[in-house]
């Protein structure tokens, strides 16, 4: 077989009854899942009883990461050893229709060598987007955290509501009931004034006889 330049990221997921791989993207991992291939070998000698005790027991192989290059498939740990002649060679077939149906999925950055999903492919560069990355993209995000940083740069300048009730609850020196935070009475209009005390200059209420800061007598 010749050399086979295809996604190395693969796993093999081919059992008894036939062949079946999967190749990641070496940027985001995301996967392809080729299509399953039976395996006529196996079928046959199960037909004939042939299919014995140690090929039974080797099952379905999933999740075994497997590199295939120099034109063979290598079967990762050996978990493919009591199989057919017959079989091996449907894998081997299996694999090289395998990478021709997942090779359309992938493109080889001709920089940094990897095999990405469309995803990670920048068409404008010829270029994976870890190399080249999309400058619509970019644009966008640089946007979008323009806007981020200037709404914090906005609300800074702000004032704003820091739950402190304390001129809410004013009392009105005439109704006795909260006043609210104007200039008069949000209950029965009273005009709102405040009594400085001479000693400490705080803002006591109409009516008040000692200051509620340093108890002076007004």
């Amino acid at each position: 077989m010749a050399l086979l330049d295809h996604p190395k990221n693969v796993e093999d997921h081919s059992g008894e009854k036939g062949f079946q791989w999967k190749f990641y993207c070496d940027l985001c991992h995301s996967g392809f899942d080729t299509s399953f291939i039976p395996s006529k070998s196996a079928s046959s000698a199960k037909k004939l009883g042939f299919l014995g005790r140690g090929l039974a027991a080797a099952g379905s192989v999933t999740g075994q990461h497997g590199l295939y290059g120099a034109g063979q498939v290598a079967d990762a740990a050996g978990q493919y050893k009591n199989m057919s002649a017959d079989w091996h060679r449907e894998h081997d077939q299996g694999f090289l229709q395998a990478v021709n149906e997942a090779k359309v999925h992938f493109k080889k950055c001709p920089k940094c060598k990897s095999f990405v999903c469309a995803d990670d492919w920048n068409d404008e560069a010829g270029l994976c987007t870890n190399d080249a990355p999309s400058l619509t993209t970019e644009l966008q995000a640089a946007k979008a955290q323009t806007r981020v940083d200037q709404m914090k740069e906005h609300v800074k300048t702000q004032t704003l509501y820091d739950g402190d009730m304390t001129d809410r609850t004013t009392l009105c020196s005439k109704c006795g009931k909260p006043a609210g935070a104007g200039k008069f009475c949000q209950n029965c209009g009273n005009p709102l004034g405040f009594v400085t005390c001479p000693k400490c200059n705080h803002q006591n209420q109409v009516g008040a006889g000692f200051c509620s800061e340093c108890g002076n007598k007004l």
